[in-house]
């Protein structure tokens, strides 16, 4: 399995599919890169990176304590071993607050940020709830309880949920808990006027509880656009994978474009 070193106490999973335009996928905690699997797919046009967080699926959990700007710098590290200067950031739930962080800290190696059922600080009662139900079953060792909760939840074909369970089940407790934790207390929502690259908001029509969270996006960064999936849960990724994939690829077939003429402008080199 190919890993990337990022200091002496940590190495990150990675999977490679596709040349094109690099898109990176991150994801939400007690899971990993295989929630991603049916966006495979969209190798076909782009160069896609998968990897596991510290502390989730295949990567070991390293000796730092998780915070979001760790897990960024751990996205940056990752990307610099791969040679990778530029990426579309297409993140899923949690994973969205490491994509913002990274694109704030990196804007010049960020050419868009796509955010599925995404928001800037948690504020409402449903996902706190869930979250917090996750630390505390991360708290008391359940692991697996946690993994086969997200595996349920994640799935379209019934053999998704195996595979999602698969690497899920093999998170760190205390990575989980920490990653859960500094998650609920990030807010970037006085920093989003900073984002001026792309930015792609997709949530199902079934997750209303999460949709006020495009507002201050659409305030602070007016080049925001939203989609939504029909009859789509916040499980869009997995649970509506060819809409997803769909309106990820139509809202990337302009940028991919101007990627590709300067980087054949610049010799290969964008």
């Amino acid at each position: 399995m190919p890993y990337a070193t990022i200091n002496d106490d940590l190495s990150i999973y990675y999977h490679i599919k596709g040349e094109g335009m690099p898109v990176v996928f991150v994801h939400p905690f007690v899971m990993g890169h295989n929630v991603f699997m049916h966006q495979e797919a969209l190798a076909k046009h782009y160069k896609t990176i998968f990897y596991d967080l510290a502390g989730h699926g295949n990567s070991p959990k390293g000796n730092r304590p998780v915070t979001i700007a760790l897990l960024a710098e751990h996205l940056k590290s990752l990307l610099d071993q791969l040679g990778i200067e530029k990426v579309v950031l297409c993140a899923y739930s949690h994973g969205g607050l490491i994509a913002q962080e990274f694109a704030l800290r990196y804007p010049e190696r960020t050419i868009a940020i796509i955010l599925s059922g995404g928001y800037s600080e948690l504020n409402n009662f449903s996902p706190i709830f869930f979250i917090k139900s996750v630390m505390y079953m991360a708290k008391s060792r359940q692991i697996p309880l946690a993994a086969k909760l997200q595996a349920k939840l994640n799935k379209y074909y019934p053999e998704d949920e195996e595979k999602v369970y698969e690497l899920a089940r093999k998170t760190d407790p205390q990575s989980a808990y920490e990653y859960c934790k500094n998650g609920l207390d990030y807010k970037s929502t006085y920093s989003l006027h900073r984002l001026k690259m792309p930015i792609l908001l997709i949530y199902g029509t079934l997750e209303k509880p999460m949709h006020h969270y495009q507002i201050p996006f659409l305030k602070a960064a007016p080049q925001t656009e939203v989609a939504y999936i029909d009859k789509g849960t916040h499980q869009v990724p997995i649970g509506s994978y060819a809409e997803f994939n769909g309106a990820v690829h139509q809202y990337l077939k302009p940028i991919n474009e101007r990627f590709l003429m300067v980087e054949s402008r610049n010799g290969g080199t964008p």
